[in-house]
C-alpha cells in the first residue's frame, strides 16, 4: 500500500500549526486589549479583562478566521490571500460583535471596555494576526523544499512547468511519462523525469508526495484508472490539472481544455445566474457613484495637469470590444503623445517613448483609469472583470490563442483578476497567463473573489506596483 501523501510537511504539521495560531491569536486578543484599554482609559484594566465577556469575542475571531482558512497554510481559500481572508474574517467579528452590543445594549461592553477601546483591539488585533500569519507562512514555505509532486505526464508540460514555478520557488516536480514516449526537456532544478506510468507503485511507496496530478484524463490506460482509484482510497490526494490549476494557481490551463469540460464543469454562474448579474450591476451603479464623488478633485487636478503639460485633448478615446463582442468606447486620461498611434495600433510597451512624463505617472497609480467610472456607470463596463481588449488584437489573439473568446461572455472590468494576479502585459504571452486569470474569475466568481481584487487593487494603486 501507498504511503499516504498527506504525510508531508504539507499536513504532518497541521495540527501543531492550528494550535500555535491559536494560541497566537488569543495571546494578541489579550494583549491587544489591554495595552487599548491602558492608553485609551489610562487604567490597568482589572483581570487582566479575563471575562466571560473577552471569551465570547475570541470565540467569534476564531470562528470567521475558521471559517475563512486562516488556520492553514494549504487553503482552498489561498487565491484570496492571507490579507484578503483576514480582512473579512475581521470585519464580520467587529460586525458581530457590533450587532450584539446593539442587541443586549451596554450590559455587553458596559463593565469590560468602551467602544473606543473595542475598535481599536480589534484593528490591533488583524494587524497582529497577519503579522503572526506572514511570518508562519515564510517559515511554513522554506519547510515546503522537500514537498514534492509526482505527475503522470501525457502530453508536452511546458506551460504546466512555466506556470508552477512562477507561482512556487521550493516545491518539486517528479514526472512520470507514457511508456515509450520520448521525455521532454525541463532545464529546471525542481522538475525530474522519474519514470513512466508504470513505475506509480514503486515511486509512492518509495517516497512521499503531497499529491498526484494527472495531466490528462481522456487517453489514459483503463488499468491505471484503476490504480488511480485505489491510491486515492488509500489516502493520496490525486488532482486533475484543471483542478490543481484551480486550487493552487487560481488560474485555467487553457491549453489543457477541452469542450467537454467546459460544456459540463461546475461554476460559471456569473454567466446565467440572473439575480447574481443584479447585485453585481447594483454594486458597480455604487461604485461609480460613490468613488466618482471622491475621486472628482483628482479628477480635476489630472484634467489641469494633462492640459497644462500635454496639451489637448485630456481625454482619451479607445474602441474596445465589450460583453458579448459589442464595441464601445472606453474612456480614459490621455498618457500619451497625440500622435502615438500615426503608425498603427500597437501595444503599449514598459518604456514606451510615446508615453508623456506625467501619463507614466498616471498609469503607476491607475489615475489615468479614473474616467472608465462613467462606462460602468452607462453599463459598459463593470468595475470588477477581465480588461477590455482592442478589436485590433482580438483578431490575431483568437487565431492563436484558444477559447480567448470565452472573455467576453462577460462586462470587461476597470480591474480584474488578471490584473491583480498578472500586472500589466504588453505580448500575446501576456495575454495567454492573463486569459487563465480572466477564465478563473468567469468560472469561480464570488462577493469574496471581488472582495479579494478589490483589496489587492487598492495595495496596487497605494503601491504603484504592477507597471
Amino acid at each position: 500500500m501507498a504511503k499516504p501523501a498527506a504525510s508531508t510537511v504539507l499536513t504532518a504539521s497541521s495540527n501543531f500549526t492550528v494550535l500555535v495560531l491559536v494560541a497566537l491569536d488569543f495571546v494578541g486578543l489579550v494583549v491587544m486589549f489591554n495595552i487599548n484599554h491602558l492608553l485609551i482609559a489610562e487604567t490597568i484594566a482589572p483581570n487582566l479583562l479575563l471575562t466571560w465577556k473577552l471569551i465570547l469575542i475570541a470565540g467569534f475571531t476564531f470562528l470567521y478566521f475558521y471559517l475563512m482558512d486562516l488556520y492553514t497554510f494549504d487553503s482552498p481559500l489561498s487565491q484570496l490571500g492571507m490579507l484578503e481572508r483576514s480582512f473579512i474574517a475581521m470585519l464580520l467579528t467587529g460586525t458581530t460583535v457590533a450587532i450584539s452590543v446593539y442587541i443586549i445594549g451596554p450590559t455587553f461592553i458596559g463593565g469590560f471596555v468602551g467602544r473606543g477601546v473595542l475598535a481599536a483591539s480589534l484593528t490591533m488585533l488583524w494587524l497582529w494576526s497577519l503579522g503572526v500569519r506572514y511570518l508562519l507562512n515564510n517559515w511554513f514555505v522554506r519547510q515546503r523544499s522537500q514537498v514534492r509532486w509526482l505527475v503522470v505526464v501525457d502530453s508536452p508540460m511546458t506551460q504546466l512547468l512555466r506556470d508552477f514555478r512562477s507561482q512556487y520557488q521550493y516545491e518539486q516536480l517528479s514526472l512520470l511519462g507514457r511508456p515509450g514516449a520520448p521525455r521532454e526537456a525541463t532545464d529546471d532544478e525542481f522538475t525530474q523525469w522519474a519514470g513512466n506510468w508504470a513505475d506509480l507503485d514503486e515511486m509512492l511507496a518509495r517516497d512521499q508526495f503531497a499529491g498526484v496530478i494527472v495531466t490528462s484524463e481522456d487517453r489514459i490506460p483503463e488499468q491505471l484508472v484503476d490504480r488511480l482509484m485505489q491510491i486515492r482510497i488509500g489516502g493520496v490526494r490525486i488532482f486533475r490539472l484543471s483542478d490543481f490549476y484551480e486550487q493552487y494557481l487560481a488560474r485555467l490551463p487553457i491549453f489543457h481544455l477541452n469542450q467537454n469540460w467546459l460544456a459540463t464543469a461546475h461554476g460559471f454562474e456569473l454567466i446565467h445566474n440572473p439575480i447574481g448579474l443584479r447585485f453585481k450591476r447594483y454594486i458597480d451603479i455604487v461604485i461609480a457613484l460613490v468613488g466618482g464623488l471622491i475621486a472628482l478633485p483628482v479628477m480635476i487636478v489630472t484634467a489641469l495637469i494633462v492640459a497644462l503639460t500635454s496639451g489637448l485633448p485630456i481625454f482619451y478615446r479607445q474602441q474596445r470590444t465589450g460583453e458579448n463582442g459589442r464595441s464601445f468606447n472606453v474612456i480614459k486620461f490621455r498618457t500619451m503623445v497625440t500622435d502615438a498611434e500615426s503608425d498603427g495600433a500597437r501595444y503599449a510597451a514598459a518604456d514606451d517613448p510615446r508615453i508623456t512624463p506625467v501619463g507614466r505617472i498616471l498609469r503607476k497609480f491607475r489615475v489615468d483609469e479614473l474616467p472608465q467610472l462613467w462606462n460602468v456607470l452607462t453599463g459598459e463596463m463593470s468595475f470588477i472583470g477581465p480588461r477590455p481588449e482592442r478589436p485590433e488584437f482580438i483578431r490575431q489573439l483568437q487565431q492563436d490563442i484558444p477559447y480567448y473568446n470565452l472573455r467576453h461572455v462577460v462586462k470587461p472590468g476597470i480591474t480584474g483578476w488578471a490584473q491583480v494576479m498578472h500586472g500589466y502585459g504588453d505580448s500575446s504571452d501576456d495575454a495567454v497567463e492573463k486569459l487563465q486569470y480572466d477564465l478563473f474569475y468567469i468560472k469561480n466568481y464570488s462577493l469574496l473573489l471581488d472582495i479579494s481584487i478589490i483589496v489587492r487593487s487598492i495595495k496596487v494603486i497605494l503601491f504603484g506596483t504592477g507597471r
